[in-house]
């Protein structure tokens, strides 16, 4: 009976040492945090660290424009400007008075001559908030009509 109860334990105790323990945690990252922590490696220049973080942010919260906006910043900088539209147009999609992604998308298109959309886009940024970025924007469209 000893020597049955032993093989018993022994092989309970061989059988949970020979399983592979699988322990899956969750992300201890806020959606705001993964955020910072790409807006930190952008600007680094650590530009595959920062995509994944920002979209780490959209994954966990994407009704939140900030993230999406600063996509649109990455991939200005990196010159993917169609890419760098649709992250700036969906900022905005999300959060109408979102002047900075306005802005930016005013000036991603007056930079690719679509000079009338950009117009359009830093007036009503303008409207909302009048800012010397803006102004500055609104100024670069402008000399850019009437030159045309």
């Amino acid at each position: 009976m000893k020597k049955f109860l032993f093989f018993v334990l022994l092989n309970l105790l061989l059988s949970t040492c020979s399983m592979p323990k699988i322990i899956i945690y969750e992300d201890p990252l806020t959606a705001f945090e993964h955020n910072n922590l790409g807006v930190v490696y952008l600007k680094q220049g650590k530009y595959e660290l920062a995509e994944r973080e920002f979209k780490k942010a959209i994954k966990k919260n994407p009704k939140w424009p900030i993230p999406y906006f600063n996509m649109g910043n990455l991939f200005y900088t990196l010159k993917e400007y169609d890419k760098a539209e649709s992250y700036y147009r969906k900022a905005i999609e999300i959060s109408p008075d979102n002047t900075d992604a306005i802005n930016n998308l005013a000036y991603l298109l007056y930079e690719q001559k679509r000079l009338d959309e950009a117009l359009k886009l830093i007036e009503m940024a303008l409207k909302l908030k009048e800012r010397p970025e803006y102004l500055d924007t609104y100024e670069k469209i402008k000399r850019s009509l009437q030159n045309n």
